[in-house]
């Protein structure tokens, strides 16, 4: 990403690097599979639950209205990349 941020600026470059996330998009599972595989994801993770469309929004948010934030990848992930 630094070679876009350098390319782009003064224009802010930021991503959102989401984890598991309760959407819609899992609706095609049966919903016992889908379940379980929620609560067997969320047990190793150190916030012990999936993520919400929500938690992201409130990323997107704090970049959009950060104007010192550039560069930046925020993880919302419960702590996965550490687990």
């Amino acid at each position: 990403m630094p070679g876009v941020v350098l390319e782009l600026s003064p224009i802010r470059v930021s991503a959102v690097s989401p984890g598991l996330i309760d959407t819609p998009l899992w609706a095609k599972m049966d919903e016992a599979s889908c379940n379980a595989m929620f609560e067997r994801v969320a047990g190793g993770l150190p916030a012990k639950t999936v993520g919400q469309p929500s938690d992201i929004a409130n990323a997107v948010l704090f970049l959009i209205t950060t104007p010192f934030a550039t560069g930046s990848t925020v993880r919302v992930d419960g702590g996965g990349v550490i687990a």
